[in-house]
């Protein structure tokens, strides 16, 4: 974490959320945003394309990515899952079950639903490299690992109903993302119980105004 060294922290201001629209390590934090309600208390700007706004991020600090939290203390925080929780935090934990094996199995989601988004990550720059240059080992390992976390997300899927908490918010990012950049996966093919789900979860207000655009 990084701290803007201006007099950013002596004023009452909005805090504001850096994002790019089809980033979906950026719709996660954007996503509890809009759930926990904090829209009046968070600015979002959307540096898409991220070519022409590097310098906006590292005005604030050295991590130069997207998503970046400016916080009302002038603090600038980078990394999803901390901002995530610290809007969550923010919002009094409306995001985190109270009941301790409610809350473990939402962590454990959370933690699941991660190792997706970060496969299909690797395997998309990966697959932008040179054809000579790729690794086929790494691309089929990344491939099996996003093809066990779909089964157990559907396995999951069984105990999500309504519920909105920042593991399902993970879980949203990550097959977003998965139908954009990796449509060739067929996740819903075999999985009825997390396609179903999707479909429902994905008329919510909040995933519509964060889907990617292609």
């Amino acid at each position: 974490m990084a701290i803007r060294s201006n007099s950013y922290s002596e004023r009452s201001v909005t805090m504001k959320l850096y994002f790019s629209q089809n980033s979906p390590y950026a719709r996660r934090p954007r996503l509890v945003l809009h759930e926990a309600g904090l829209q009046d208390e968070v600015e979002e700007e959307d540096l898409t394309p991220r070519a022409e706004n590097d310098a906006v991020l590292f005005a604030n600090g050295p991590g130069g990515k997207v998503p970046a939290l400016i916080t009302n203390t002038g603090a600038f925080i980078v990394e999803s899952l901390l901002i995530c929780r610290y809007l969550d935090d923010l919002s009094g934990n409306k995001l985190t079950p109270p009941q301790p094996e409610e809350r473990d199995k939402a962590i454990q989601l959370e933690g699941t639903a991660s190792v997706l988004m970060d496969t299909l990550y690797f395997r998309t720059h990966e697959g932008r490299r040179d054809e000579s240059h790729q690794v086929s080992t790494v691309k089929e390992k990344d491939a099996k690992i996003a093809m066990a976390t779909y089964d157990a997300l559907n396995e999951a899927a069984a105990d999500f109903g309504d519920t909105i908490n920042l593991g399902i918010i993970t879980t949203i990012s990550a097959l977003g993302y998965a139908d954009w950049r990796h449509p060739s996966d067929n996740w819903r093919d075999g999985r009825p119980l997390l396609a179903d789900w999707y479909e429902r979860i994905s008329n919510r207000p909040a995933m519509k105004l964060t889907a990617p655009i292609y």
